[in-house]
Formats: structure tokens, C-alpha cells, sequence
């Protein structure tokens, strides 16, 4: 919305970079940001029209963000939420790779969406704005975008559905909204799984303990 703006909150010389995943504001990821600003970290946690623009056009934004908001910081990570996973996927093919520190990613959809997929089918995908397209199974898949193998990122999986409406269209494993499988991508250094749903696993402790471990050793335990 226009009223928002990216929060940022002061702190060590290491800057944490929250994105939030479609539909959702800087708020899905406040709990997150306070958490890790806690632990010494400085905190941006960034509002995107996640429901606007292409997923180029989102990389374009945060790639000349990343640069003019960090320019003082030793390292720069990256915490992230569904959407949000994809968008810095994409986005670390062009920044420098000797700036960057560590990446979390939670509940990625990185091999597409079922759910995406079934809206395409009964063309009900333009609700979902342009991720109604690159988000599908064949749109994720044509991407082939391989993570950097010098930047340790690490998945953290939901398997907690508090949405019944969509697990008929998810594997066993899910948690409402994307299923476990569909986080994996080639050049995950770390990928686990945790009891909660997909809304709300941003800010969910073990996800925000394990959160922070990664980032300051580059193991989620």
C-alpha cells in the first residue's frame, strides 16, 4: 500500500534483508525482523506490490535497493517468505557474491505451485496478478535458475495445514499451501522441515531460532 515503507531498524554492521511472500505487507514479517534486530542484527524488512509486478520487474526494485541501503554493511542477509524466496532467488544472480552473507528461505515454492496451477486450469489465475503466471509449475520450471554455490541458503519447510480448501490439490507433506517438496532447489546447503503452516511460519519460533543460527554459523542447528 502506499503507506508503507520499509521498516528499518539499527544495529550491528551485518544487515538482514526481509521480503515478504504475495499478497502480504511488512507486517507478515515484523515478528521476524524485532527477532533477529534482537540478536544484533540491522533489520530492513521491505514492502514490494508482490501482487503487481512481474517477478522481473520485483528483481529490478531489490537489486538496486540491495545496493543503495547496504552500502556501509560487512555482509548482507537475506530472510524470506514463499514469494519472497523466489524473487531473491533470481535476484542473487546479480548482485556480488563477496557481500553477501547467508540465505533463509521459508515455504519457497521454487518448483511452482499446485494451487497456481489448478486457478490456470478453471482461468482464474489473473487474481493473483503476474505471479498468477510465473508461478505455475511450467513458468518455475523454465526458470532453471541454480542457487550460487557461494552463498549458503538454507529452506525451511511448513507441514502444518490450517487450510483444508487446498490439500486435495498438495502432496502428503504441505503445509496449505505449498507442498514440502516443491521448497527444493539445486544448491540448498540445508532444508528442513517444521511444524507450521504456511502463514504463519514467519513467525514461528523454531523457525526464527533456527533462523538466526544459520545467519551467524551457517547451520540451522
Amino acid at each position: 500500500m502506499p503507506w508503507h515503507r520499509p521498516r528499518v531498524r539499527r544495529g550491528g554492521d551485518e544487515a538482514v534483508i526481509l521480503l515478504h511472500g504475495l499478497w502480504r505487507s511488512v507486517w507478515a514479517m515484523e515478528p521476524m525482523a524485532q527477532y533477529l534486530n534482537g540478536c544484533g542484527y540491522q533489520t530492513i524488512n521491505c514492502p514490494y506490490a508482490s501482487f503487481k509486478l512481474s517477478l522481473s520487474e520485483m528483481v529490478d526494485q531489490f537489486s538496486h535497493f540491495v545496493r543503495e541501503q547496504c552500502k556501509e554493511a560487512k555482509k548482507v542477509h537475506f530472510v524470506t517468505h514463499s514469494l519472497g524466496g523466489v524473487v531473491v532467488r533470481q535476484l542473487l544472480q546479480q548482485l556480488e557474491s563477496d557481500k553477501i552473507g547467508h540465505v533463509v528461505m521459508l515455504a519457497p515454492p521454487h518448483q511452482g505451485s499446485e494451487i497456481v496451477d489448478w486457478l490456470q486450469s478453471y482461468n482464474l489465475h489473473r487474481v493473483l496478478g503476474p505471479a498468477g503466471n510465473f508461478l505455475s509449475t511450467s513458468s518455475m520450471e523454465a526458470l532453471d535458475t541454480k542457487l550460487p554455490d557461494a552463498i549458503p541458503v538454507a529452506v525451511i519447510m511448513g507441514k502444518q495445514s490450517l487450510l483444508p480448501f487446498f490439500r486435495r490439490m498438495l502432496d502428503q507433506q504441505n503445509d496449505g499451501i505449498v507442498s514440502v517438496e516443491r521448497g527444493q532447489v539445486a544448491g540448498t546447503n540445508q532444508f528442513e522441515i517444521i511444524e507450521a503452516d504456511h502463514t504463519y511460519i514467519s513467525s514461528n519460533e523454531d523457525a526464527m531460532s533456527m533462523t538466526e543460527h544459520f545467519l551467524r554459523t551457517g547451520s540451522l542447528h
